[in-house]
């Protein structure tokens, strides 16, 4: 153990051939409350995400990140904080950060649970995405980043393999996705400032198109790398098979480092 634990603290010291291991942690979290009136279904949603940059060779790293989502339906009997659902993401890719481009490929592994039930309905996906965008869209400089505006376009496709007699995407009938979000920064101005992110997401399936469009509203105090405040999200058109809060608003409050 001595061993291993001398050589893992030489590699973090002295980079070999060039390769760092950072171990370079950013995430971020929010807990927020849909402002509709039928809450049996969409009442709150929670999130955590862990963003680890593990290996670094010049504009190259290898990363993983976890997200995990938790909707909470309608409470009863004096239950508060809830989930009904759960939605696991587990991603490991590689990508590179140049001057005017951030271009990653990843391959990403997501599940969704219903809590509590006996039987059990899980959608299982396994999906491989390609990235471009702008280099400061990169979740190491995100939170660093003084620019007005910025972009990224994904392309992604959900295989359906055989393993062992078992579809690796069992549970929807997703062929490949396509996500096109920006960044606007209207107002920035010391620590504090006013940000809008659409997003557009379209995923085709065997024989219809789901759309997942969204508009966010942020309002943020950021110092040091690390920001929060409160966020507005407008889902202008969602027709998705898993989680469709088609036309609802959801009021967060959020931080990220």
């Amino acid at each position: 153990m001595k061993l291993l634990r001398f050589m893992f603290l030489f590699l973090l010291s002295y980079p070999l051939f060039g390769i760092e291991v950072p171990l370079e942690f950013h995430g971020r979290g929010f807990l927020g409350k849909y402002l509709n009136s039928d809450t049996t279904r969409y009442n709150m949603d929670a999130s955590v995400e862990l963003y680890c940059t593990i290996l670094r060779h010049g504009k190259f790293s290898f990363f993983t990140n976890y997200r995990d989502d938790l909707d909470m339906a309608e409470q009863t009997g004096g239950v508060s904080l809830d989930p009904r659902y759960a939605h696991y993401y587990i991603v490991g890719g590689f990508d590179m950060v140049s001057t005017r481009f951030m271009i990653a490929t990843y391959f990403m592994h997501d599940c969704i649970h219903d809590i509590d039930y006996e039987v059990e309905g899980t959608p299982v996906f396994n999906r491989f995405r390609m990235q471009i965008a702008d280099p400061d869209f990169h979740k190491t400089r995100r939170l660093l980043s003084l620019k007005k505006f910025l972009w990224s376009i994904v392309l992604g496709t959900y295989p359906h393999w055989k393993y062992h007699g078992w579809d690796i995407n069992a549970g929807a009938d997703y062929k490949y996705d396509f996500v096109v979000e920006s960044v606007f920064i209207p107002w920035d101005k010391g620590n504090f400032g006013i940000e809008l992110n659409p997003r557009f997401h379209i995923t085709r399936g065997d024989s219809l198109d789901y759309h997942q469009h969204l508009l966010r509203f942020r309002g943020f105090y950021r110092n040091n790398g690390k920001r929060g405040g409160l966020e507005l999200t407008y889902n202008i058109w969602n027709n998705d098979i898993i989680k469709n809060p088609d036309k609802l608003w959801l009021l967060s409050v959020f931080a990220e480092f």
